[in-house]
């Protein structure tokens, strides 16, 4: 079940992720009859919800909170947002919300990504949220390759050529030469 600031088992170095950087919003709509609003974020991604910390008194907040999430499925495509106005006494007002397509974002660099917001009425609005999104974290069980190895790299390797009678030793007269061979690597993968 989902719930604000869902606890989870993130060990470091185990398990994919997805980060998510709620950068700012702006164009926010004052629902308020009096004052202004104290906008914060809540963002879905697989069942699990976080908040920003809450800017007071602005329509334009910016936060530039980076959020982890667990990344259970490496084909996750959409991500969640809603901006509410955090009231000091009753329930939270939602100003807007929108949801965003981060395909191919979760497991590769960096992706600035804006979302157009609609109000809670689902009408459009001039208001405009915008993320960074990328992977990390954690080592893919799946993958055959190690840590900064990319298909196609060369590596060097000392091979030995023996001479007639040598048993294949630099001692006994063999000679070394470098030769360099491709490394093998998923298709697509990159550092």
């Amino acid at each position: 079940s989902s719930g604000i600031n869902a606890e989870w088992p993130l060990r470091p170095g185990f398990g994919p992720t997805c980060k998510i950087v709620v950068k700012k919003a702006t164009n926010l709509k004052n629902v308020l009859k009096f004052g202004t609003i104290d906008p914060y974020a809540e963002v879905t991604f697989e069942n699990y919800t976080k908040k920003t910390k809450t800017q007071s008194d602005t329509k334009n907040p910016e936060w530039n909170e980076e959020l982890v999430f667990p990344r259970a499925n490496t084909d996750s495509v959409k991500v969640q947002v809603k901006i509410f106005h955090e009231e000091s006494i009753g329930k939270d007002k939602l100003l807007a919300y929108g949801t965003g397509n981060i395909s191919g974002y979760t497991k590769s660099d960096w992706h600035d990504i804006e979302i157009k917001l609609i109000d809670s009425k689902q009408r459009a609005t001039e208001g405009i949220v915008s993320l960074g999104v990328g992977g990390g974290g954690g080592k893919d069980p799946d993958a055959e390759e190690e840590e900064g190895e990319e298909e196609g790299e060369e590596e060097e390797e000392d091979v030995v050529m023996e001479e007639e009678g040598g048993d294949g030793t630099a001692a006994s007269g063999g000679k070394r030469k470098r030769k360099k061979k491709k490394k093998k690597g998923k298709p697509g993968m990159s550092a």
